[in-house]
């Protein structure tokens, strides 16, 4: 107990002295959360649904659809870049190459990123009598979840579509007359 006194008074006195420790530390915060955000977003990705129907209602799924497609085809843009330069140092500038290899790489960390952001936003008032009415008709069939949520997510969203499309089939929501 008392070495824990003493350590975290040796940081705060290095905190006060040197102010760029401050910065570590946020530093350290912003790397930790901007990780998080972007395995929400693998996780948000693997569960929205690959519906059709989805496409005209929400972004989400053109977003998933261009990250699924920027992780499949942007390693075979990058060997070629790469491979070019190696090849053709004359022709192709190597410094070119390497940042236009860095910003293919970017892309799916965009998708990444934008799809963890939008999993932890909460439904807006206009989507929440639809996500009711789409856990109504899942428990209807005893599939939904028993837990009530105040006011859901989402990533919450997307589970509900996803269980209500296994369970219903591609044309559940037309079924049920959901849209």
């Amino acid at each position: 107990m008392v070495l824990t006194v003493i350590i975290l008074m040796l940081v705060l006195n290095i905190a006060s002295v040197y102010p760029s420790f401050y910065l570590l530390t946020d530093l350290r915060f912003f790397l930790h959360s901007f990780f998080d955000v972007i395995r929400e977003g693998s996780r948000y990705l693997k569960v929205w649904p690959k519906q059709r129907a989805l496409n005209g209602l929400f972004i989400d799924s053109k977003v998933s659809f261009y990250t699924r497609l920027s992780i499949k085809i942007t390693p075979a843009f990058i060997a070629l870049s790469l491979g070019l330069a190696l090849t053709f140092p004359i022709s192709f500038d190597p410094i070119v190459s390497v940042t236009f290899a860095l910003f293919l790489l970017g892309l799916p960390i965009q998708g990444f990123y934008w799809l963890g952001k939008r999993s932890q936003q909460l439904l807006p008032q206009q989507l929440l009598p639809w996500f009711m009415a789409i856990k109504k008709k899942l428990s209807a069939k005893n599939a939904a979840e028993k837990g009530a949520i105040h006011h859901p997510s989402y990533l919450e969203l997307a589970t509900l579509l996803q269980q209500a499309f296994k369970l219903g089939g591609d044309d559940f929501l037309q079924h049920n007359e959901l849209i």
